[in-house]
């Protein structure tokens, strides 16, 4: 069919797309890990944990929400512009709030002394993507054209990291980096979208603008509730006073498995727009079926060649990444029927809702349980990977336990 044959191109693109998201910071990650050594390296980590708090603010849940949204007004090139407009209008406006708490925080908060430039620097890139409209794309189904802007925006941060760090001083750079590639990928993603599809930047009312804040709200709620097990730890374990470099030790092995994690988004970001035409739900059950038996293999195979890869990946000095690698494997294994039992599952059955409240349900239980290891003073690496493991499977099972729920009142309404 050519629905199928659409997902299946898709997903390949979006393959491409997170191959080149995971072969690129593979180049990088040993190269600053080594050159800018544990101290610089965790300023980056914290910075980037920061910096992930304002990247939701600005993507405010678009990525979903207009995503569905265009997906349903695809042929509809007037109703594309203005949805497209008013979510950049709204992100813009989004973006120069988050800049204004920025600046408060650098000048009063007490943990982010010595690193306020850095924090402003790693900022501007993110007020860019206000204009990057990939809800557009993944709606209308343009994987291809995401995916080959990406590689070449990638190819350039690349580059730029070697050309510009040569030493431990040299951290600064990676912020301009970033802003190289953003920019290129603004650049072309609008000249595409005007030459190519149509949609172009238009006036629209204040309610248009509040309409989109207002549907992506959940959607926002459920990302800001997921930072809480992810780029919380790392925020937290640098308030609760360990070093940088202790923080640069778990952050680099938190990283690894990201990238793991990583490489199962493409499935669950192509079947989105697909399900939700389609609502294919056998196909989504067989995915599972064939490759999650894989990923338990292959984190049973990453379980013994850790030692070797923190060695490979990060070089001398990072030997105790190695038990915390290990400690986090069954992470990846929980991502990809975590993944599809939400959105894609979840979406098609009309309860996007309840896909967002299992994040929110887990991300209240993982701060409660950060507040007790913090108030007990168990605050430990081990004791967070376990937390996070632990509320990971919480979300599988409500994911799971919503969607035979509805699937099951939809069949007796005879609706499915």
């Amino acid at each position: 069919k050519k629905e199928n044959k659409t997902l299946a191109f898709n997903t390949i693109m979006l393959y491409v797309m997170q191959v080149s998201s995971f072969i690129f910071p593979l180049l990088t990650f040993p190269f600053l890990t080594r050159t800018l050594g544990k101290d610089s390296y965790g300023i980056i980590v914290f910075a980037t944990a920061i910096m992930h708090y304002f990247q939701l603010l600005i993507d405010f849940g678009f990525l979903l929400s207009g995503t569905e949204k265009c997906s349903k007004e695809r042929d509809n090139l007037d109703k594309l512009s203005t949805i497209t407009s008013s979510i950049v209008y709204g992100k813009i406006g989004l973006s120069i709030l988050g800049l204004i708490l920025l600046v408060i925080c650098v000048s009063f908060v007490d943990t982010f002394k010595g690193k306020e430039l850095f924090l402003i620097l790693s900022y501007i890139p993110l007020m860019l993507t206000s204009f990057v409209p990939d809800y557009l794309f993944r709606g209308i189904e343009k994987m291809g054209t995401i995916a080959f802007r990406t590689i070449v925006a990638k190819l350039i941060y690349t580059i730029a990291i070697f050309l510009f760090i040569r030493n431990s001083n040299d951290y600064y750079f990676v912020p301009l980096a970033t802003f190289l590639s953003n920019m290129l990928i603004v650049v072309w993603s609008w000249k595409y979208i005007k030459d190519k599809v149509g949609v172009k930047l238009t006036k629209v009312k204040l309610n248009d603008i509040f309409g989109e804040l207002k549907h992506s709200s959940t959607f926002f709620a459920s990302r800001i509730a997921t930072t809480a097990y992810s780029a919380s730890n790392v925020f937290v374990l640098g308030l609760y006073g360990y070093s940088d470099a202790s923080v640069g030790v778990y952050g680099s092995s938190n990283n690894l498995i990201n990238y793991g994690k990583a490489i199962f988004s493409p499935v669950a970001d192509s079947l989105y727009p697909y399900m939700i035409k389609n609502k294919n739900y056998g196909l989504v059950n067989k995915i599972l079926l064939i490759i999650c038996p894989i990923i338990i293999v292959g984190c049973i195979i990453l379980y013994f060649l850790a030692d070797f890869i923190i060695k490979l990946m990060c070089g001398p000095g990072y030997e105790d990444a190695v038990v915390l690698f290990q400690r986090m494997l069954p992470l990846v294994a929980l991502t990809l029927p975590q993944y599809l039992y939400g959105f894609p599952m979840l979406g098609a059955i009309g309860q996007n809702s309840k896909a967002n409240l299992t994040v929110i349900i887990g991300a209240i239980f993982h701060i409660i349980g950060l507040i007790v290891l913090f108030i007990t003073k168990n605050l430990t690496f081990i004791n967070i990977i376990n937390l996070t493991i632990i509320t990971e499977s919480i979300i599988l099972i409500l994911r799971i336990t919503f969607f035979n729920i509805y699937k099951n009142k939809l069949k007796k309404e005879g609706n499915l």
